[in-house]
């Protein structure tokens, strides 16, 4: 019987009673010609001619997983083609294509089928550090990433603990900022030393300068005694002088000895006064209207 006409018996026909429909492949009660995916495995059947696929089979190499979702449908060896090169992940040694072999992804502990396992922005391939997502680079290959170094482009050096700019390992004062060296290897660092030995040949000076002025003081005093004395022993030796008169001079001289020749006396100009200053210098006054100072050894005509 052929209720529909469709050339196909009732018992064979999934609908009998539709002329345009005879059979549905997928049992999902649209007919094979109104269906675009007979087989219900995800591609449409144009898709699947295109393929190369079977519109009838879900699953067109029976790999147990079904052609839409088969990156390999025609490859029952192949599933999937993670980094999409066409060579499926059973035969490309480097699924993701993040510049490292699966292999040495396994060894590594990073994830095959992710190219940037710590997801820093930067392929597994390229990163010095995949699973620290806060480091990517070593410039100076010292097992500290750039980041966290604090000399990048120093082999020998990492971290400064007191940030004075120069490495706990160069540095004799990790510690203290204001110190880096001990150039003796004496406990105290070459800046503290310095500063001591400023401040100890700055002492120094003034000491000297202090004794230098000391001295002078103490010479200048013996000195200024010395004077003073002097001019004391003068002062004692012609004051007072006795006034000589123009009568005195006048008067004939008598010798203790064999008698000489008498000489002309010319009358000489007497002492009006005679003084000692405050700087012990001796002076006098004379009747001729000049005044003379002693000098430690003749009168000086001012």
């Amino acid at each position: 019987m052929d209720s529909d006409g469709d050339m196909v018996g009732d018992n064979a026909d999934v609908f009998p009673n539709d002329a345009t429909e005879s059979s549905d492949f997928d049992a999902d009660m649209i007919g094979d010609n109104a269906d675009t995916d007979d087989d219900n495995d995800g591609l449409l059947d144009t898709e699947e001619a295109l393929l190369g696929t079977d519109p009838y089979d879900a699953d067109t190499d029976d790999d147990d997983v079904n052609d839409f979702e088969d990156a390999m449908p025609l490859d029952a060896s192949e599933t999937m083609d993670t980094d999409g090169d066409g060579v499926g992940d059973n035969a490309d040694t480097d699924d993701d294509a993040d510049g490292l072999y699966d292999l040495d992804e396994s060894s590594m502990g990073t994830d095959r089928l992710d190219p940037d396992s710590d997801d820093d922005g930067v392929l597994d391939g390229e990163d010095v550090f995949p699973l620290d997502a806060t480091e990517s680079s070593d410039s100076d290959n010292d097992g500290v990433g750039d980041n966290s170094d604090a000399f990048p482009n120093n082999p020998l050096e990492t971290v400064d603990s007191d940030g004075d700019g120069v490495g706990d390992r160069a540095d004799a004062f990790p510690d203290d900022e204001s110190e880096t060296m001990d150039s003796d290897g004496d406990g105290v660092g070459d800046n503290e030393q310095k500063a001591q030995e400023e401040k100890d040949a700055a002492r120094m000076q003034l000491i000297i300068v202090i004794g230098v002025l000391v001295v002078l003081a103490g010479v200048g005093g013996v000195l200024f005694m010395r004077r003073r004395a002097s001019g004391q022993d003068l002062q004692k030796e012609t004051t007072p002088l006795p006034e000589i008169g123009n009568a005195d001079l006048a008067q004939p001289l008598y010798p203790t000895q064999d008698a000489q020749p008498a000489q002309q006396i010319v009358a000489a100009s007497t002492v009006e006064n005679q003084w000692t200053d405050e700087n012990g210098h001796t002076w006098r006054r004379m009747s001729d209207g000049s005044t003379l100072w002693w000098n430690g050894t003749d009168w000086q005509n001012v």
